[in-house]
């Protein structure tokens, strides 16, 4: 079988062979250098006995001339008590003065191998041969002791030699030994290894199993067990937060994509609607049911009001697709008390016959506070008309409709629904509502309110016409400000839209004269629209 490439093995075995490989590396060398140690050691006695058998205590007063005895095989004799001692194949020489060999009986290694014994005993160090058959001996050579006044080498020389055999076996044993030792603890180290990597790696193998649930279609899987004090926990959760984030993406996405299809949707069915008005009205001309005349002049009023009608629904879409692509604003000071004035003075030239009523934000006030933020006049402005269109489109003549405006304070219940993010505390905000007292709104209702082209048909009616886009608006351009929109309803309750902006702070007009709005008494109070007269 073939064996892949390094880099195509798994990070398991990888680890494994790498544990296994270093520790082999340590253990060779520990073995070697353990044995050439021991080696060491084991020539330094030999050489310490060789020495001091060069020079013995035991000659002193002794026979000069003791007579020579070979060593046998695992043990030897004193040549001088003749007591026996254990240990490696030791032998005994004698020379002459000339150096030539004067006994034992048997001879184990070949005299021949010392080279010059005279020469040899001048400076008596040990030194190694190897015999014919292979075998390493240590020999030293020395002058046996004489009495004083002699010349040395007058007594002869002598020669100790040790066979190595024994230390050879001992260090091939020793290797022996050390060797499978190594393979052993190789072995348990490998098995150990295996072992804790495979526990080591079991977070990211779950991590493997969950990907692959995931890539399954199951976004909801996650990382169980993720210890944070771990490596492989903390990326188990960094991965858990991936997929939660992932995981929403997704549902945002699909979610994006139902509105896209309900929305498009919808603006085809409004557009078909004025479409098939026109294109019935044309066909009525062509074929000539309406000919010159009054019956013509209706036909022609009727396709001018659906185009009217096609061109507000455009206009909206353009406005909202604008919005989507976040073109810089306009921004400077709005005075937000003179464009909520202007929205009910055109909410009365729009509609006369309704009660349209213009009021400070505290109902307790009896004078208007001037409030004034940074934004888009146009945009604004288009922001409460949509609100005073919205409550004068989907509620009853005899509705009260009101615009407050003012500075806003926290001590307003929860809304029913709301839209745009929170707005940071302690910053001054200004406040635009438009509240009706028509039917309202059921909740579910409300929560979609913003949505783009919905339409609560069972709880709002549609006597104006409308395609679903002015409250979208309203909640695009109040987020391009940076503001929040807020809405209070509840069948039978009416409507109450907020929509809050950041403020400006307001300059001192204590020196400046008084206002057109002021009375004689410089205090102002609630201004009504109703028909063509105006109450105070």
């Amino acid at each position: 079988m073939r064996l892949r490439p390094w880099r195509q093995w798994t990070v398991r075995a990888r680890i494994v062979v790498s544990v296994v490989a270093l520790a082999g590396v340590a253990l060779i060398a520990a073995n070697a250098i353990g044995v050439g140690l021991l080696n060491w050691y084991l020539m330094q006695r030999i050489d310490d006995q060789l020495e001091h058998s060069a020079h013995p205590p035991a000659f002193v007063g002794r026979n000069p001339n003791p007579s020579p005895s070979a060593s046998v095989t695992g043990g030897r004799r004193d040549r001088y008590s003749g007591e026996f001692f254990p240990g490696p194949l030791y032998q005994i020489y004698r020379f002459d003065s000339t150096g030539k060999l004067k006994e034992p009986p048997t001879v184990v290694l070949d005299p021949a191998l010392f080279g010059d014994v005279r020469q040899r005993a001048e400076d008596p160090k040990p030194f190694t041969v190897t015999s014919p058959a292979g075998e390493d001996w240590r020999v030293i050579v020395f002058a046996l002791p004489v009495p004083t006044g002699t010349a040395a080498g007058a007594n002869g020389y002598g020669a100790n030699a040790v066979s190595l055999v024994e230390i050879q076996d001992t260090r091939d044993r020793m290797l022996q030994y050390s060797l499978l030792v190594s393979l052993i603890v190789l072995g348990f180290a490998g098995f150990a290894t295996a072992s804790l990597v495979r526990v080591g790696l079991s977070p990211l193998t779950r991590m493997e199993e969950t990907a692959v649930e995931i890539a399954d279609g199951n976004l909801s899987s996650r990382i169980v067990d993720a210890d944070p004090h771990t490596e492989s926990g903390r990326l188990g959760i960094a991965l858990n937060t991936m997929l939660t984030r992932i995981e929403e993406a997704v549902e945002d996405s699909a979610d994006s994509e139902r509105r896209l299809r309900q929305f498009l949707a919808d603006a085809a069915h409004e557009l078909r609607t004025p479409l098939t008005s026109v294109q019935g009205f044309a066909e009525l001309y062509r074929r000539g049911g309406a000919p010159p005349g009054p019956a013509l002049d209706e036909a022609m009023a009727c396709i001018e009001a659906e185009v009217s009608r096609m061109r507000l629904l455009v206009n909206d879409l353009l406005t909202l697709a604008r919005m989507d692509e976040e073109r810089a604003l306009q921004r400077h000071p709005v005075d937000l008390l003179a464009v909520a004035a202007d929205s009910v003075r055109d909410a009365h030239v729009r509609v006369p016959t309704r009660f349209v009523q213009l009021s400070a934000l505290d109902e307790r006030s009896v004078t208007f506070e001037p409030v004034t933020v940074e934004g888009d006049e146009a945009r604004i402005r288009q922001v409460v008309a949509n609100l005073v269109s919205n409550a004068l489109q989907h509620t009853p003549e005899d509705t009260r409709v009101v615009v407050r405006v003012g500075r806003a304070t926290g001590d307003t219940p929860p809304p029913t629904a709301s839209i745009g993010a929170p707005l940071p505390e302690g910053v001054p905000l200004a406040a635009i509502e438009v509240s009706d007292t028509g039917p309202g709104m059921k909740p579910e209702d409300a929560t979609r309110v913003f949505e783009r082209l919905y339409r609560a048909e069972g709880s709002r009616s549609r006597r104006h016409g409308g395609a679903g886009l002015g409250l979208a608006i309203v909640a695009a351009i109040v987020q391009a400000h940076g503001g929040r929109v807020e809405l209070w309803t509840a069948p039978g309750v009416g409507t109450r839209f907020r929509v809050l902006l950041p403020a400006m702070d307001e300059p001192d007009f204590e020196d400046e004269p008084d206002g057109p709005d002021d009375d004689e008494s410089g205090e102002t109070g609630a201004t009504e629209f109703r028909g063509n007269s105006e109450v105070d």
